[in-house]
């Protein structure tokens, strides 16, 4: 079936409904309008069941009371019971505004899409109006003017990529609190095949456009979820890599079925983003085995007996301000340690920009080792965000810190070799790849820790001698 039978047969299905094009005014005024009306009717709601109110409610997935009942359940129901009629109205309206644009009617289903629907809706609002007859009467990739301009194309392509990816982080992080491979692997390969076929659907298959379309939905993806206040701009830039790989992948794929399965590869876009919910699901029912400690060491030489220094592992002064950049992005800091009590059992602390670790003493040698268990443990960064109060799952217990040492080898010329380890387990996929990030991150506060416990100490043993 070519595209003119599949905009005819929207127009004839929409006859069926009795539905009349809405155009892009109309349909931004009516939506906005709506949207004041349930922003209103929500803040009555909460306020009936004394229940506080946020504007995230509607673009953030760990904010949403709509995802996540937990003991209101008398509220949770009266928020979806106000929310149905307006999805309604919203539907109607989306299909609407997709018969007038000439665009596919199964785009509808990005409108369901929770956290995301936002970027469908402005996008669809920007793309212009279409007559019936202006499409070309011709199959798919014919030497005649595409069916849709090529910014219609880009905009719907990028929009509806993102929205995938944006819906499938809300259910994975949001609802189930999940960071596996059907997030960082399969959200953005989805993301650019869908953003792929809907580009080479509306307009061509070329390689250009398609891969421009692949990487607009996924600075689409990470604004969003900065200006949505989802997720912070240094896990972002961790992240982008791993984003990108994963696209180029989504992206090599939709060429191949655009240019092998031609009229049959529309409908392959919305069937593969079935793939994402029963990826969650499958990643709920059948979790990855438990991480094993992962172990950091670093070592410095220091110009001072190991008695001296031993003395200044114990505990430090405060430390200066942070200046390495990865402090200055917002990577906990440690600032000082004291130690209360002698021996095994003792407690040291060891402060954080972000907090204290509190760290009872399993090992003591003076002058030769000190090992620690961790027992309480600050947030690993503060995120960089618009929203000051920013607290994304991944902080809470998903990398963890279990256990410290540090190890005093004395050298000729009383100087010290001093080792320090920290074990740590992560519980983020790929293990590989974000393992590299939190080497990184754990050697250097060894090295800012390190290197203040050799000034310390070096001064210490002048002094002395």
């Amino acid at each position: 079936m070519g595209y003119f039978d599949k905009a005819k047969l929207l127009v004839d299905e929409a006859r069926i409904f009795r539905a009349s094009p809405l155009g892009r005014g109309p349909y931004l005024g009516l939506g906005i309008l709506f949207f004041a009306i349930k922003v209103g009717v929500d803040m009555v709601v909460a306020g009936a069941f004394n229940e506080p109110y946020s504007i995230l409610y509607y673009v953030s997935p760990l904010d949403a009371p709509l995802f996540h009942p937990g003991e209101r359940l008398p509220f949770w129901l009266a928020f979806w019971a106000v929310a149905l009629p307006f999805i309604a109205v919203g539907v109607w309206l989306t299909l609407r505004r997709l018969l007038d644009a000439r665009l596919h009617g199964w785009l509808v289903v990005l409108f369901f899409f929770p956290f995301a629907n936002l970027i469908f809706f402005l996008a669809l609002a920007a793309v212009p109006s279409r007559p019936a007859d202006s499409a070309p009467a011709t199959g798919y990739r014919k030497p005649l003017p595409p069916p849709h301009g090529r910014g219609t194309a880009l905009l719907m392509g990028a929009a509806a990529g993102a929205v995938v990816a944006l819906g499938m982080v809300g259910t994975s992080v949001g609802i189930f609190g999940l960071y596996g491979a059907s997030l960082f692997l399969g959200a953005p390969t989805i993301s650019a095949f869908t953003a792929t076929m809907v580009f080479a659907r509306l307009h061509s298959s070329q390689a250009g456009g398609t891969l421009a379309a692949t990487f607009l939905a996924l600075a689409l993806i990470f604004v969003s979820m900065l200006a949505f206040a989802i997720e912070g701009a240094l896990c972002l830039l961790m992240a982008a890599p791993l984003a990108a790989a994963a696209a180029l992948l989504g992206w090599g794929l939709a060429l191949v079925f655009a240019y092998m399965l031609e009229s049959s590869a529309w409908p392959t876009t919305p069937a593969t983003m079935v793939l994402l919910p029963l990826w969650v699901i499958a990643e709920v029912v059948f979790p990855l085995p438990a991480a094993s400690d992962r172990i950091v060491e670093s070592t410095l030489e220091i110009a001072a007996p190991p008695e001296v220094v031993w003395n200044r592992v114990l505990a430090f002064e405060e430390l200066p301000p942070p200046t390495e950049l990865l402090f200055r992005l917002g990577v906990a800091a440690p600032t000082g340690a004291t130690i209360e009590g002698e021996g095994v059992g003792a407690l040291r602390r060891c402060r954080f920009t972000t907090g204290e670790f509190e760290e009872p003493i399993t090992a003591w040698v003076p002058g030769r080792e000190l090992a620690f268990d961790v027992r309480c443990q600050p947030d690993p960064m503060r995120e960089m965000s618009p929203w000051p109060d920013l607290h994304p799952p991944h902080l809470d217990g998903y990398f963890a810190t279990t256990h410290g040492q540090f190890l005093l080898e004395r050298l000729p010329g009383d100087r010290t070799l001093l080792r320090g380890r920290t074990w740590y387990r992560l519980d983020i996929f790929p293990r590989t790849y974000w393992s590299w990030w939190a080497d990184s991150f754990v050697h250097t506060v060894h090295v800012r820790v390190m290197r203040q416990i050799k000034c310390l100490a070096e001064r210490d043993h002048k002094a002395a001698g």
